[in-house]
């Protein structure tokens, strides 16, 4: 399958943004057959003439032949590797710039819920409390592409310590719980309710957890179940959400972790969705020292888990 998709020079064109012959790919196709060819053009020359001098000019016409189409395949890569930087540093920028007024948005608006709002009337309210929501998701949306840029940027700084990851798993069900009944769907947080110390940035993790239930309850159906259980094993903490939803295509599972990733089938359910979410918990739990994992079946259902090592110190307290 990856030497298929490897071979693949138009998706790569597409993915990439450039033509066919550009694509690093389909120049060390060229370079290969061109090497071939050339070596039997020395041969049959070599055996037809028995002069060196025409032999050394038909070598260096290969090397020279060789070294141009490596130049090519070095000045592309090269290129798209300094599209893919400016893209990270627009993007880290443009998040920054925008987070001050979608705060400031969701300040006043909080404002006006809280203390102003004798005198409005229902349709006004409403219209405020939507406001409120859409700049809650575009806070959320802006901070997804900041930490996506500082993953590419190799800037993500995570603040590590012990803390109670059983505590922290919890109260993310708890806050799911409404959403999860909204959608008569059913979400159970399985623990012996004993606390179970990690090492690891406690925030980032918490939106790691955040997302893998967030996408559990978009992609279970109504009357579904979702299960989420920690437990311990082989020195490690093991985090577990499964679900029974519509699952991923086996074909599409292996962009389960890339960005912007949504398999085709989950679209025909939950419109909403950036992709980032999985992008994102999978580098801060590796950078955790940890390990992701799932397993998939369409239509059946999906097991997402995660193990981060314990620490035997005493956790900190830790409030979401």
């Amino acid at each position: 399958m990856k030497i298929i998709n490897d071979l693949n020079f138009r998706k790569q064109a597409k993915d990439l943004g450039i033509s066919v012959w550009q694509t690093p790919s389909f120049l060390f196709l060229m370079m290969g057959i061109i090497i071939i060819v050339a070596m039997m053009a020395v041969y049959y020359i070599s055996n037809y003439y028995k002069s060196p001098e025409v032999l050394v000019i038909a070598e260096s016409v290969v090397v020279i032949t060789i070294f141009s189409i490596g130049n090519s395949i070095i000045s592309e890569v090269e290129r798209i590797a300094k599209m893919n930087k400016m893209k990270s540093e627009f993007v880290s920028v443009a998040s920054h710039q925008l987070r001050t007024p979608l705060s400031a948005i969701r300040w006043e608006t909080e404002l006006i819920l809280s203390k102003f709002t004798k005198g409005l009337s229902e349709k006004q309210r409403s219209g405020i409390e939507s406001i409120n929501l859409l700049a809650g998701r575009m806070t959320r949306l802006v901070g997804d592409l900041l930490d996506v840029a500082r993953i590419d940027q190799g800037r993500l700084i995570l603040k590590k310590s012990c803390f109670d990851f059983a505590a922290i798993v919890r109260e993310n069900v708890n806050s799911f719980i409404a959403l999860a009944r909204e959608k008569n769907t059913s979400l159970i947080f399985k623990s012996d309710g004993s606390p179970v110390s990690v090492v690891g940035d406690a925030e980032k993790l918490d939106l790691a957890i955040e997302n893998i239930i967030s996408n559990a309850i978009k992609y279970t159906l109504a009357g579904g179940k979702i299960e989420v259980n920690v437990h311990e094993k082989e020195g490690s903490v093991v985090f577990t959400c499964k679900d029974n939803g519509v699952g991923i295509p086996e074909e599409q599972q292996v962009h389960v972790f890339s960005k912007f990733f949504r398999s085709d089938n989950v679209v025909k359910y939950q419109t909403e969705g950036t992709g980032l979410g999985l992008y994102i918990a999978k580098n801060v739990v590796e950078q955790s020292g940890g390990k992701i994992w799932f397993q998939s079946i369409e239509g059946v259902g999906s097991i997402f888990n995660f193990s981060l090592p314990l620490c035997n110190e005493k956790p900190e307290e830790n409030s979401k």
